[in-house]
């Protein structure tokens, strides 16, 4: 049963759910094994679901460590769970789990490991070298160079990303200088070598790593620095006036020593340069609407929005959730760039989460005479004795979600 809904699994092309009512730990593992091990030959991202679990009435259908079980196998096929998971290439080997309180039913969404599909080879040949990863770092080599530039705008606006990809794109020359060498030797290219070999143009690389370098500088001339892209740039200054204290005197020693300490100045007169989330206001507005639900949640306590602890429009508040968790994500993937590493995008996404304006809370009602002046009294119970109450609101602040 496990071994054939694997092999339909791998013939997907667009997303699907199934229901694995009945399954046992070793049906779970097997399935993983068999429908996620190896990437999908897909040219979009697909989400397979399944349901691992359900309310009281269909309980008794799944075991109650399903869910475990399949995320073990998942794991050891490569996979990592990841909350924020959704549509897009980016989250390819990805899962997450999801208890959906509308329907009572517990889900885990799988976005399988996908490789980027070609066309057939001619003549009806077996091409080999027919697959490659769907990969940023594939589309800065093998695009046309004005598409390029659009992506370096898009995403890698700042400093430290184009010198990523330079030094990305110098590595592939490199690769690609290894396969023309094994050719001369007469040994055959692995897939990766054969795909470079046929689609790089050196020419063309040069360029773009020539085309960083310029916007690099337009970026250091316009003064859009972050405090990390500073103080790497002022190490090496600093390294550089420091190697030019060996050399001998002479003109052009004291022009590079001014033009070193024209920048070494310039770069302490900047004011750290922020990049701002893509659609930030929109991923500040899901925010908003999720922070409150935190609240909601600890109201409703273990079982969600079937607690009688909540009002109509509450449980209907809380059933946009997910809906929301899924927005979130979608948003953050889109704003996140592509040479960027974890530390910089989590510290730009805490960033926005600061900015977001506090909770206002609720005055306490006060009653006022007509005269306009108010009076301090003290609360009586209904034997007239007055009494203090030791309970505290329950309002606080509400981490925003990420």
């Amino acid at each position: 049963m496990a071994a054939s809904l694997g092999k339909e699994i791998r013939t997907l092309t667009e997303s699907q759910e199934y229901d694995l009512k009945n399954y046992t730990q070793e049906q779970a593992l097997e399935l993983a094994t068999v429908a996620f091990a190896d990437p999908l030959k897909l040219d979009k991202m697909i989400r397979v679901t399944f349901a691992v679990g359900a309310g009281k009435l269909n309980r008794a259908r799944y075991d109650d460590d399903l869910p475990k079980w399949l995320s073990a196998g998942l794991k050891e096929v490569g996979f990592e769970d990841d909350r924020g998971a959704s549509l897009s290439f980016e989250c390819a080997g990805t899962y997450k789990f999801q208890h959906d309180t509308g329907k009572n039913m517990k889900y885990v969404h799988v976005f399988p490991k996908v490789v980027e599909q070609e066309e057939e080879a001619p003549n009806g040949e077996d091409n080999q070298n027919s697959y490659l990863p769907l990969d940023a770092r594939w589309l800065c080599v093998a695009s046309e160079m004005e598409t390029f530039k659009k992506m370096v705008a898009a995403k890698m606006p700042s400093w430290i990303e184009r010198r990523r990809c330079s030094h990305m794109l110098a590595e592939q020359i490199e690769l690609l200088q290894q396969a023309v060498n094994k050719l001369s030797r007469l040994e055959a290219l692995d897939p990766i070598e054969q795909r470079l070999f046929d689609a790089i143009e050196p020419e063309l690389v040069h360029s773009k790593i020539e085309y960083l370098a310029e916007s690099m500088k337009e970026l250091f001339d316009s003064g859009h620095l972050s405090k990390v892209e500073i103080r790497i740039l002022s190490e090496q200054i600093d390294a550089k006036m420091k190697a030019l204290e060996t050399e001998k005197e002479g003109a052009k020693l004291e022009k590079a020593k001014q033009m070193a300490t024209a920048r070494k100045e310039k770069l302490e007169s900047l004011t750290p340069f922020v990049h701002e989330l893509k659609n930030v206001k929109n991923i500040i507005g899901v925010w908003r609407k999720l922070r409150p639900m935190e609240a909601l949640l600890e109201k409703a306590g273990p079982k969600g929005r079937w607690s009688g602890k909540l009002s109509a429009s509450e449980v209907d508040a809380l059933g946009e959730r997910e809906e929301l968790i899924e927005e979130e994500a979608s948003l953050l993937a889109a704003a996140r760039h592509w040479f960027e590493d974890d530390d910089e995008f989590i510290a730009r996404v805490e960033r926005a989460k600061a900015s977001m304006p506090a909770i206002k809370k609720k005055a306490p009602a006060s009653s006022k005479p007509a005269d306009g002046w108010n009076t301090v009294g003290t609360a009586k119970n209904v034997t007239g004795k007055s009494s203090n109450s030791n309970k505290t609101s329950g309002g606080g602040a509400f981490a925003a979600l990420g």
